[in-house]
């Protein structure tokens, strides 16, 4: 790159071919050639700024104030990388972000802030010397401030975080002197900001030379801020002690939670910390917990059939409703909105969690402790005991649990629990290959709903499809949109017919008509805007919403359990009963102009 500069600087007479060879000599190894041409005399920097404007029709700025610098760029971009590379991100606009810079030849430079900021364009601003060192001590400056910038910026001082007396146990008065330390209140305005954002979860990352927290936020994680690394010990010190952890033990992974009050509703905080090669990391899973108390099963994105199909299974006197997916699927919240409606002073529930996510009223409640030998399979013996009529289960995990789960599924208990398995077909597989003999398996189970969450679009800047989408892969979509709504169809039709209910009658002839419109009438096809709006944070999506995939375990289901089959035989099966799978429920949501095409295939991976 030196090389390339001084011939350019050759060929444009600035300097003579007896100067470059001097350079040269005189050029320390690695050092920038334009730094050491200015600050030896060998180049006018004034005279030089006029060149790249003349020349190359380079934006030149004199003056830039620090405040002008788009704060959120800065983030992305660690600050050695700035030292090293002297370059800084000034601001975006629709995919450009102009970075300043002295050295507007150095493209290794630009390629790298192109790629962290996952710009479509990078344009450089070319500032003096001089300039660049008085931003760059400013941002080392702020730096060492952060702290007290943050509690400042996110308004620190009346972060109202009450901990809950029950959930803590030091001594009052080390805790009152403690809250005045500028780290207790940079933590406390994390947790707020991170729960004023709608995070579902907060990461605190340590790295060489900084601390990152990231939120994740419709399921996307975003840096928030990037800390210096001198308070990273400081910081985890204090998450484990609000969560009641060993702060001595640094080797090995730990979880606990943190329950607070912020703004006057009741926040749980599940923690989990793990050792990294440069400090612990810890993750923060945000849950509100009169959140749950206030879903009904018609707010969690059942299409209508698959509704009906789930409320009925719910309804059952024995058998097991399992619901599978990834961490972070909204299992947790599909199960608690279940045990709501099921939750009646007639009825008898229990439940081993681990951890007790949230406490519903009228609900016994069991918090898994396995350093005592209360395990998911002791909880569910003793369970058997307790007359229960319902049993929820957090997960099954073992072959032990999958056997007494089953057993009490099998002798007039309905039992809910969830596994990890990537759609409804394959949980049937997974139980077998535990050790659960098939014939228990097609007994016991009566319905699987495997489900994923999905961005929704901003309903404030969202763009008709059709009018950014090729016609013909517009066309195709519609095609298959109307195929997967055909199918919702097709199953309230069956159920209408197998219905004897006049009022539950009534209700499926109406959703039917619903859908029959939008098939016919309504069908608008929506995509993100690149750009987004303020109401989205520029995203382009605005909360989430469950897709779901249900397969009720049929007589013919089970006769292919029984003989062994694999889950693709299972799920053509299926499929053929009206199982419509995920990617397909999430065609229905973009013919319903909630999310799209994109989102689904990003959630899904589908083909």
């Amino acid at each position: 790159m030196n090389e390339k500069i001084l011939e350019l600087l050759l060929k444009l007479g600035i300097l003579s071919y007896s100067q470059v060879e001097e350079i040269k000599k005189k050029l320390p190894p690695k050092a920038d050639v334009l730094t050491f041409l200015i600050k030896n005399g060998y180049l006018d920097e004034d005279k030089f700024l006029q060149l790249l404007h003349r020349n190359f029709g380079l934006r030149i700025a004199k003056e830039i104030n620090i405040n002008q610098i788009d704060r959120d760029l800065l983030k992305k971009i660690p600050l050695e990388i700035i030292q090293n590379k002297k370059i800084i991100p000034f601001r975006e606009s629709e995919g450009v972000v102009e970075v300043l810079t002295n050295n507007p030849f150095d493209t290794q430079a630009l390629n790298t802030m192109k790629l962290l900021l996952k710009a479509k364009k990078v344009q450089p601003i070319v500032i003096p010397f001089s300039l660049m060192e008085g931003l760059i001590e400013q941002l080392l400056q702020r730096e060492e401030n952060v702290v007290e910038e943050i509690v400042h910026q996110l308004g620190g001082e009346d972060v109202e975080t009450e901990t809950l007396e029950e959930e803590m146990d030091w001594n009052q008065v080390v805790r009152a002197a403690e809250e005045e330390a500028p780290i207790i209140k940079l933590v406390n305005a994390i947790l707020m900001e991170g729960v004023r954002r709608g995070a579902s979860d907060i990461h605190i990352e340590p790295q060489e030379k900084a601390l990152i927290v990231r939120f994740r936020i419709d399921g996307i994680l975003r840096i928030f801020q990037r800390l210096p690394s001198r308070v990273k010990d400081a910081v985890v010190a204090r998450i484990k002690i609000m969560a009641n952890l060993d702060i001595s033990e640094r080797r090995k992974p730990q979880d606990g939670r943190i329950r607070v009050r912020i703004q006057n509703k009741k926040i749980d905080f599940r923690v989990s910390t793990i050792p990294t090669i440069y400090g612990e990391k810890v993750v923060m899973r945000i849950q509100e917990a009169e959140k749950y108390l206030n879903f009904t099963l018609e707010d969690l994105g059942f299409e209508s059939d698959n509704l009906f199909l789930f409320r009925h299974h719910i309804y059952q006197p024995w058998g097991m409703v399992l619901v599978t997916g990834p961490t972070g699927s909204g299992k947790t919240t599909t199960l608690y909105t279940a045990l709501q409606e099921r939750n009646s002073p007639e009825v008898n529930i229990m439940t081993a969690e681990d951890p007790v996510e949230v406490a519903i009223p009228g609900i016994n409640q069991v918090q898994i402790n396995e350093k005592v030998g209360l395990t998911f399979a002791a909880a569910l013996r003793a369970f058997l005991r307790q007359d229960p009529d319902i049993i929820l289960v957090g997960e099954i995990r073992d072959l032990e649990t999958a056997q007494i789960a089953i057993k009490a599924a099998l002798t007039g208990h309905l039992v809910f629990s969830t596994l990890h398995t990537n759609d409804a077909p394959s949980t049937t597989t997974r139980l077998v290959d535990m050790g659960v003999e098939p014939f228990l398996v097609g007994t016991a189970v009566n319905l699987i709903v495997a489900q994923r969450l999905v961005r929704k679009l901003c309903s404030k800047c969202k763009l008709k499809a059709e009018e950014v989408y090729p016609k013909e892969y517009y066309e195709e979509l519609v095609s298959q949109v109307k195929n997967a709504i055909r199918r919702v169809i097709e199953n309230l039709q069956r159920r209408l017919t197998k219905e004897k209910n006049p009022e539950k009658k009534q209700k499926i002839m109406e959703t039917i008509k619903e859908y029959q419109e939008l098939y016919n009438t309504g069908l608008t096809i929506y995509t993100e805007n690149p750009k987004g709006c303020d109401h989205c944070n520029n995203s382009g999506y605005k909360g989430r919403m469950a897709v779901h995939e249900l397969l009720e375990v049929s007589e013919n289901i089970k006769k292919l359990i029984l003989k062994g089959a694999n889950s693709e035989e299972i799920k053509e099966q299926a499929v053929k009963e009206g199982m419509r799978t995920l990617y397909e429920d999430g065609l229905v949501k973009i013919g319903k102009g909630l999310t799209s095409i994109e989102e689904i295939k990003r959630v899904l991976i589908a083909d």
